[in-house]
């Protein structure tokens, strides 16, 4: 049996493409099974409920010794500790690779696209593509548009646009409605604490020999979280005391305005002025991590030129 996962704190593309991945398996005769690392966001809910389908269990089992298949991460930090016993037999990616290390050679197909689910979908052969129901197709349309938030993020390729060309027939949905839905759902944060917030989808990197979180909430306009910013910080300077984190990054991203609010917490926070915001930033593998990259490195010559 092979066990399909994604990251810890999933989104959609975790969740959706885990699901389609490990029928994809079935289908090539491995027997799979897919699995999810935390509890889905609202949009994820929505994306499962408006297909009526069943979501993923929760994992509950040590990894240790069985077979894995991973989807939508490579980072270590971003999966269960019993990761590092598995035997990782697959990857479908679209992730910078993060220095993991396997048994023995796994099937690995990495690509820089948009989405783990374009990917799924790209891999798919015709017979497999006949085959999946409109439900199912809504589940990897979701996931294609979601992490793209609409194909207006700088991470959309022209296979991710094809790929929505495709599935959005297959998924008998309209578009334009579907994403309206599906944008709805992704930014609502109300009643949601401030630990909620943080964690709806934050993700482990080691940057220069640190350790970092990175946290992102998706937002129609930044006022929605205004009244909430305190308890944020807390919770963020909380979070890496509990958590050992180095740094702590909360990237507010107004995708109307199409930028990203940044503040920081933790021991070796940047000397910033908080907040920072930055033009342009709506995605943080693409953007966020390389302008944190950089203003790590610059502070960490800085200490050593001290």
């Amino acid at each position: 049996m092979i066990h399909v996962v994604g990251h810890l704190n999933p989104d959609s593309d975790a969740i959706c493409t885990a699901y389609m991945a490990a029928r994809w398996l079935n289908l090539r005769g491995r027997q799979a099974t897919a699995w999810r690392l935390g509890e889905p966001n609202r949009e994820t809910q929505f994306l499962f409920e408006r297909a009526g389908l069943a979501m993923p269990p929760l994992l509950a089992m040590p990894l240790t010794d069985l077979d894995v298949w991973l989807v939508d991460f490579t980072e270590p930090t971003q999966g269960p500790e019993t990761l590092q016993t598995s035997n990782i037999v697959g990857i479908i990616d679209h992730h910078r690779l993060g220095g993991l290390v396997t048994r023995l050679p796994p099937e690995v197909w990495i690509k820089p696209v948009g989405s783990s689910a374009t990917l799924l979908w790209q891999l798919m052969s015709p017979e497999d593509r006949a085959s999946i129901t409109s439900a199912q197709a809504q589940l990897l349309l979701g996931a294609i548009m979601s992490d793209t938030v609409t194909l207006r993020s700088p991470t959309a390729t022209a296979d991710d646009r094809l790929a929505v060309e495709e599935l959005t027939p297959l998924a008998s949905v309209d578009l334009a409605a579907f994403s309206a839905e599906l944008l709805s759902a992704k930014t609502s944060v109300e009643g949601l604490s401030a630990s909620e917030l943080l964690q709806k989808d934050i993700k482990r990197f080691t940057i220069n020999g640190q350790q970092v979180s990175v946290a992102q909430i998706e937002l129609y306009a930044l006022s929605q979280v205004a009244d909430a910013m305190d308890a944020l910080r807390k919770e963020m300077a909380d979070y890496a005391s509990r958590s050992g984190a180095d740094l702590v990054v909360l990237m507010l991203t107004d995708i109307n305005a199409g930028n990203s609010q940044l503040w920081f917490a933790g021991p070796r926070q940047l000397e910033l002025a908080q907040p920072v915001t930055v033009e342009g930033m709506l995605s943080r593998k693409k953007q966020m991590l390389p302008w944190l990259e950089n203003h790590v490195a610059k502070v960490d010559q800085a200490k050593r030129a001290e």
